[in-house]
């Protein structure tokens, strides 16, 4: 599949400065990411899974198996609210290892997705069991950044 994006344009957020894709026919697909720039430059992500023609494109890798939402660890425990209890729509949620966020190795995002009306996340974000997570929200300008830990 070619989606072709551009900044500023439908799938590019501004104040969180990155791309997003949703696939409405299936929410768990993975993707395989190859960037094309305007000087004719590539750049590929370097996954170990083996993505290729033919795979089924709902067969989860072994590699980040866990669909992690705003229900982990409870209903709504991870849903982005105000301190008023209102819900907060279109921030940003971005996923980091604990020792990746408290290193400030802030280039090592595991994923990132959006919050939706509710202060839920628009698509799940996958990461691997066993592992503990800082979970960064952000409205630029309105809201955090604020983050939250939870072991998977």
């Amino acid at each position: 599949m070619l989606v072709l994006h551009q900044i500023p344009g439908p799938n590019w957020d501004t104040p969180g400065s990155f791309f997003f894709y949703i696939d409405v026919e299936i929410i768990y697909r993975y993707y395989r990411i190859r960037v094309l720039d305007q000087y004719g430059n590539i750049a590929e992500d370097s996954a170990p899974t083996p993505f290729k023609a033919g795979n089924d494109p709902v067969a989860v890798p072994n590699l980040y198996n866990i669909a992690l939402t705003e229900n982990a660890g409870g209903q709504n425990n991870l849903q982005y609210i105000s301190q008023g209890g209102t819900p907060i729509s279109a921030a940003s949620v971005r996923v980091y290892r604990k020792i990746d966020w408290d290193t400030r190795n802030y280039s090592k995002t595991i994923g990132t997705t959006i919050t939706n009306a509710a202060g839920g996340w628009v698509s799940p974000i996958f990461v691997e069991a066993g592992e503990t997570y800082t979970i960064v929200y952000e409205k630029t300008y309105e809201y955090g950044p604020n983050t939250v830990e939870i072991t998977v």
